[in-house]
């Protein structure tokens, strides 16, 4: 983090909640990491203040948390946020499979399938491009469902911060990449198909197994 903050239309304190919070999700502030509000006022150009106020509102999301006497330290993903988080993704997008089976339109079995091509093309272990390549496929295989506020609630939870680590975590190179290319084909197959039984255990297997994924990564990481 070397350049200012850019405070152009939004609140200094915004600004700082958005680069803190993306420098957590993207990995460069690692799990643990001590997070210093003199050092990272330097590091953005700004007051204490609006430092103050992110690292509040990220205490809150849950992603970074308070130590009596040493400011906030990064958290690491619990078991308890991953759950979470898969249970309401999986209820909402198994819901949004089911209404929008069979019913892609030759414009919308394009982007589908770009989406495709284009997570096994690009580099495994790029994992911001990877996640949104990865997001790009997952909306556009339910645009069809017609729920307009289902789709916004998914939407959102895909934006959630917590939401964006988790799936970041399980993609870390050729062979997750490859293995889930490969279910995103089934997937859409099932989907072309307009079998609903076949698309929803498909899809509940494929969401659950890359949340196992996370819950692997967190044992990992809590081991002696």
């Amino acid at each position: 983090m070397a350049a200012g903050v850019r405070t152009v239309g939004r609140s200094a304190a915004d600004a700082v909640y958005q680069r803190i919070r993306d420098g957590i999700v993207d990995g460069r502030f690692e799990p643990g990491r001590k997070l210093v509000q003199e050092q990272l006022a330097g590091e953005l150009g700004v007051s204490r203040t609006p430092i103050r106020e992110a690292l509040t509102a990220l205490n809150r999301e849950g992603l970074v948390r308070a130590v009596h006497g040493s400011g906030y330290v990064v958290s690491d993903l619990s078991d308890q946020d991953i759950a979470e988080v898969s249970q309401v993704r999986e209820r909402l997008e198994t819901m949004a499979l089911e209404q929008a089976c069979g019913r892609l339109s030759p414009l919308q079995r394009v982007h589908v399938e770009a989406a495709i091509e284009e997570m096994a093309a690009a580099d495994p272990g790029d994992a911001a491009l990877q996640f949104e390549l990865n997001r790009r496929f997952h909306q556009a295989l339910i645009a069809p469902c017609g729920n307009h506020f289902l789709l916004t609630l998914i939407d959102q939870l895909w934006d959630h911060p917590v939401n964006r680590r988790i799936t970041r975590s399980y993609i870390h190179g050729d062979e997750d990449v490859t293995t889930m290319v490969t279910e995103h084909r089934e997937l859409l197959q099932a989907s072309l198909d307009g079998d609903p039984a076949k698309l929803l255990g498909m899809a509940t297997e494929h969401l659950r197994s890359g949340y196992r994924h996370a819950l692997d990564g967190t044992a990992e990481r809590s081991a002696p």
